[in-house]
């Protein structure tokens, strides 16, 4: 394997991976992990239920829209903890989605439907949506302490 030079080396000591089956079951120990990590790494308790609730609201959608409700596809979900900010990142290999597609939520609307994008747009200091994938979708959410 060829070395670059200028390549940094992961941090392994500020990073945790966590893979999941695309099953609803599993959210509640993905989101329960995010917090309690969030909370050790300095993250207010405010900020660390925000972190929980758009997690679990990104999981949902990766289950609902990129896997179509199948619940044995693979979900990895890293978190990346620098000294004033987390960076999570949510890693799927179901349909790519039509950004065109990705409706946010309307507060005039009864409906719930794009709660999810909405509540991530609201709540994130910083998100998008990695596409360049051969297959599937990442989605990377910032949040500063």
């Amino acid at each position: 394997m060829k070395e670059f030079k200028n390549s940094k080396k992961p941090d392994y000591a500020n990073s945790i991976r966590l893979q999941i089956p695309s099953h609803p079951k599993y959210l509640s120990m993905a989101r329960s992990l995010v917090f309690n990590a969030a909370r050790e790494n300095g993250f207010s308790l405010l900020d660390c239920a925000d972190i929980r609730l758009i997690v679990g609201e990104a999981l949902l959608n990766i289950i609902k829209h990129a896997y179509i409700d199948s619940f044995d596809r693979p979900i990895f979900i890293d978190l990346l903890f620098f000294k004033e900010k987390l960076e999570i990142r949510l890693r799927d290999y179901g349909i790519k989605s039509k950004l065109s597609n990705l409706k946010s939520y309307d507060v005039t609307d009864y409906r719930e439907e794009g709660i999810g994008l909405y509540l991530i747009r609201q709540l994130t200091d910083h998100y998008f949506l990695d596409q360049s994938l051969e297959q599937g979708n990442q989605l990377v959410l910032m949040k500063k302490k």
